[in-house]
């Protein structure tokens, strides 16, 4: 499969480089990872004491194939929203990093070919969002589906299902549940360990509920009747409450404390070096 590239803002709009918009990205580097290794002697042998990922670059040539127009395409683009820009990398599988523009060069125009340079910051590792259907009231280890066509369903009064996770780093989760709840839970297990566990001290009808373990932007809440309300205090201050689920096979047990059914999403991000 051939790899490309496209750009995401803040707003959900995408540029994409690819022959049909005028806009080829090619020669690019930085695509990898690159680890600062802390390492402490004993005599002849060096053990490994800290690992850390500096902010890293990835380089390219843009080629606008419409010249000067394509180029000030692209500078419009930026400006309707450069602070949160996502770069998706596909091949086999879709990937997206955080990055910054800091710079774009401008060069002559040869044989009716703008090519300019272009430098990101990467501000994240490569992120993987992860999707699976759960439904136990037809199939007992659920359907699993790639992204981008699904969320995480799971319907039932007290269920579990099963989940391999990639990547390099623990994964965040954002949960949500709709419906009706009693002291709701959901426990993670690896081979019958229990790794991870969240409890709400709450009794609600009809209501939706949030919870992120995103690193910059955790939260706890609920909406009912279109109000949100913080439910940081509702917690079970005894257990994790803010899920992420470790490389390897998760399995995932949600109980709602209610006999009625009741929606429970759960949408994962993995974290990739490369």
């Amino acid at each position: 499969m051939t790899r490309r590239f496209y750009l995401e803002n803040e707003h959900g709009q995408q540029f994409h480089f690819k022959y049909h918009s005028g806009v080829l990205l090619s020669n690019v580097l930085g695509l990898g990872f690159q680890l600062n290794m802390t390492y402490l002697k004993y005599g002849h042998i060096h053990k490994t004491v800290k690992r850390e990922t500096p902010l890293t670059e990835i380089s390219g040539l843009l080629n606008f194939m419409d010249g000067y127009q394509g180029y000030q395409r692209f500078i419009d683009y930026l400006n309707q929203g450069r602070d949160n820009l996502k770069l998706y990398y596909v091949s086999n599988d879709i990937k997206y990093v955080h990055v910054d523009v800091v710079s774009l060069s401008k060069a002559e125009i040869k044989a009716g070919l703008l090519s300019c340079e272009i430098t990101l910051n990467k501000k994240s590792y490569w992120i993987k969002e992860r999707q699976i259907i759960i439904d136990i009231t037809e199939v007992l280890d659920g359907k699993v589906y790639p992204y981008p066509y699904a969320y995480t369903y799971q319907i039932t009064q007290e269920g579990q299902t099963t989940i391999d996770v990639g990547g390099s780093f623990n994964a965040n989760v954002i949960i949500e549940m709709e419906g009706s709840v009693d002291h709701p839970e959901i426990n993670v297990t690896q081979n019958g360990i229990l790794v991870s566990s969240l409890r709400l001290n709450l009794v609600e009808e009809d209501i939706k509920i949030q919870i992120s373990s995103v690193a910059d932007n955790k939260y706890l809440k609920m909406i009912k009747n279109d109000i949100e309300t913080d439910i940081y205090a509702h917690q079970d201050f005894e257990k994790d409450n803010f899920i992420e689920l470790k490389p390897g096979r998760n399995t995932l047990e949600f109980k709602s404390g209610v006999m009625e059914d009741t929606l429970c999403k759960v949408h994962i991000f993995e974290y990739h070096l490369g």
